[in-house]
């Protein structure tokens, strides 16, 4: 039998990090709102809402009280990034749960009720939504397919279900996730003051909700994905506003290897990392893919936070890096789900958001 606080029981804390983003928080707090004032009708509990303003220069700091009163503003001094900014909100949080969401996410109104439900397990430490393209009925995100492959973990692929094959695993939620996203997603407050939030060595972004999740799953819980949960989204809206692709793509592989640097404890699957990243950076140096050679630089050049981080990783898992991937591939063998490889925009088979 489950056991734990009933649904009823959970309060939740909803943190939204924000970067000259008032225009965006205009457009999709109102959904936010309705879906806090939906889940505390349906559970009797409270809500709170927290924007986290990370060193704006609109008017956000100014206007968003007077627009949202009901919404609590966290003033960062200066930008840190995602993770810093998540971190300032995460310290605040009362809640049993906090609902991450990007200032660029519409919510349905039962978007919270449907997570909750799954945190009567206490071996959930997070749920991640089903997230669609903005204006068209197009599956962004779903439950994330992560495979450990070519010597690295390979996290960009979705994978969804279809009804009535589905129905018993969505009732008794039992899908899987390899992680939680970031914007989209929530956790249980306690277990994510034990892992100690997000990673700030991955800032400004990317990356560190993979971090977070398999953090999670080591530490001997589960992430899962609610497909009821759904949302849609501006996809990089606040990202593509303010850094160029380059600097973009960069950020990404140097936290792709910060990643593997600190988490991946076992000597086979990090040797096998070092063996092909070692043929990765002669190729890119043969073919002169000076952005690569940057990103490895500047991630080799943390290399005492790695080694302070990886001693604390390795000290507080409960599963190896082999269960790990023992576990889901389990998942996805005997789930029935579709996974797509194609990060081609994927048509849904009819308009599941409203």
């Amino acid at each position: 039998m489950r056991q734990g606080l009933a649904a009823p029981g959970f309060s939740i804390s909803i943190v939204i990090p924000t970067w000259n983003g008032l225009a965006l928080l205009r457009e999709n707090l109102p959904s936010v709102l309705k879906a806090a004032q939906a889940y505390e009708l349906h559970s009797g509990a409270t809500t709170e809402i927290f924007v986290v303003d990370d060193g704006s220069t609109d008017e956000t700091t100014t206007a968003l009280p007077q627009e949202f009163p009901k919404v609590n503003l966290i003033k960062r001094a200066s930008n840190g990034g995602f993770a810093a900014a998540c971190n300032s909100g995460f310290r605040e949080c009362q809640g049993n749960l906090v609902a991450l969401l990007n200032n660029d996410v519409q919510v349905a109104r039962d978007y919270l009720i449907r997570q909750a439900e799954h945190f009567v397990d206490p071996k959930v430490f997070a749920v991640t939504a089903k997230v669609f393209g903005w204006n068209v009925p197009v599956l962004a995100t779903g439950g994330r397919f992560g495979k450990f492959r070519r010597g690295f973990w390979s996290v960009y692929f979705n994978y969804d279900v279809s009804l009535p094959e589905a129905t018993g695993w969505v009732a008794d939620r039992r899908l899987l996730s390899f992680y939680a996203i970031g914007g989209f997603a929530t956790f249980e407050r306690e277990k994510l003051r034990k892992v100690g939030g997000f990673n700030e060595l991955l800032s400004p972004f990317h990356w560190e909700d993979v971090d977070l999740s398999y953090r999670g799953w080591k530490r001997g819980w589960e992430v899962r994905y609610e497909p009821r949960s759904r949302a849609r989204h501006r996809t990089s809206a606040t990202i593509e506003a303010h850094y160029k692709q380059k600097a973009v793509e960069k950020a990404s592989f140097r936290n792709r290897l910060l990643f593997h640097w600190i988490n991946i404890h076992s000597p086979i699957l990090l040797t096998w990392h070092f063996i092909v990243l070692l043929f990765m950076l002669i190729w890119k140096t043969v073919t002169l893919k000076f952005l690569f050679l940057k990103a490895f630089v500047q991630a080799a050049g943390c290399w005492r936070e790695v080694l302070r981080n990886r001693r604390k990783e390795r000290k507080a898992a409960k599963r190896s890096d082999w269960q790990v991937i023992k576990l889901l591939n389990n998942f996805y063998r005997s789930a029935p789900i579709q996974v797509y490889y194609s990060r081609q925009e994927i048509i849904a088979k009819h308009r599941e958001f409203e």
